[in-house]
């Protein structure tokens, strides 16, 4: 009867496997919705790093171009004009000038803008606040920044260096969906082994204790049960017939 009881137990490693299978499922839910988060964290920090490089050495380069054009001291702008042609090889400079306060264009890394007037967002930004600024744009269809770096004489602003430097690409991107999910699956893969074994020999142990209690109450119930023999007699009657 022990045997017959036991055969009926259900088998421990079906119910083992399903719940390893649920905690491993929800474990990689979870572990992809935080590697996504990460990811999309991290990169947004390396594209703002890239950025504030740009700004710092475009707003660098405009400050030492505004020092060039006040040690200058006269209206020749001949040698800043060939640092500008010099500088306008650079990849990221969409445009550099220098404009008075006239708003005319006196140097530029295009020569044709010489004699123009400029007059754009930018500016006006700096010519209310008397200082260097730097503001989003659109320069020759790109997205760029814009800098505006005064240089003074006779300690009143003279002129404005103007920058226009395209913004930097986006260096870095989140890894693909397939990439976090091959990422996930190593670190879930292991866990769900491990989870099912160790949850397999628990419920083994389980089980095993659960037969030895069944077995103990059969063997327990038959010791104490009344004898009978053939017939329906139990020996109790039997004696006293005799």
């Amino acid at each position: 009867m022990a045997d017959a009881s036991a055969s009926r137990l259900p088998r421990t490693w079906l119910p083992a496997l399903l719940v390893s299978i649920i905690i491993s499922t929800l474990c990689a839910a979870a572990l992809y919705v935080l590697l996504a988060q990460h990811d999309r964290s991290l990169v947004a920090q390396r594209n703002a790093s890239a950025v504030m490089a740009a700004e710092y050495s475009a707003r660098a380069t405009a400050q030492t171009l505004a020092w060039f054009s006040e040690s200058m001291g006269g209206e020749n702008f001949g040698s800043i004009q060939q640092t500008l042609e010099q500088h306008a090889q650079q990849a990221n400079l969409l445009a550099a000038a220098v404009i008075m306060d006239n708003n005319v264009v006196v140097a530029s890394s295009n020569p044709a803008a010489i004699g123009t007037t400029l007059q754009d967002a930018a500016s006006l930004a700096a010519r209310r606040t008397q200082s260097g600024v730097i503001t989003s744009g659109i320069e020759q269809g790109r997205a760029a920044f814009i800098v505006m770096e005064p240089f003074r004489r006779d300690n009143r602003v003279a002129g404005w260096i103007r920058l226009a430097v395209a913004t930097p690409p986006e260096a870095a991107a989140p890894r693909s969906d397939d990439d976090l999910g091959r990422d996930v699956a190593l670190v879930i893969a292991p866990l769900l082994l491990l989870t099912a074994t160790l949850l397999m020999l628990t419920m083994r142990g389980l089980m095993s204790r659960v037969r030895t209690l069944l077995a103990g109450i059969v063997l327990e119930a038959r010791e104490q049960g009344p004898h009978t023999i053939p017939g329906g007699l139990d020996t109790t009657e039997r004696g006293e017939m005799a």
